[in-house]
């Protein structure tokens, strides 16, 4: 009788290629990706109401955001909208300015 668990290792991968393992996690990537959504004009208006009271009132807001095919979380205040290039300035808690684009905005809420 032979040694069942013996010959289930016999199968097994010992070691990955770096190409193989490279080829693996582009492959788990692609799978989580999502599509870019497409926004209703009223949950556009909505977002700017949001982020208009937010500035008037000197609040933070907590966005999330399509970057690349994944969703992305800012927490921060809008210091400067750009209506020329369609997009606007969120300063995080680290200090640091990030530049959003309007299509990148999936939702936009205040904490």
């Amino acid at each position: 009788m032979w040694d069942e668990r013996k010959d289930q290792n016999r199968w097994q991968m010992k070691f990955i290629l770096p190409e193989h393992n490279e080829a693996l996690r582009q492959l788990h990537l692609k799978k989580q990706k999502i599509d870019r959504s497409t926004l209703s004009p009223e949950q556009l208006e909505e977002f700017e109401y949001t982020i208009a009271t937010a500035m008037s009132e000197d609040l933070s807001l907590h966005f999330n955001l399509f970057d690349q095919g994944f969703t992305r979380e800012l927490a921060g205040k809008v210091v400067f909208v750009d209506h020329l290039r369609k997009e606007f300035r969120v300063k995080d808690d680290r200090g640091d300015t990030n530049f959003i684009r309007f299509v990148d905005i999936l939702n936009v809420k205040t904490p």
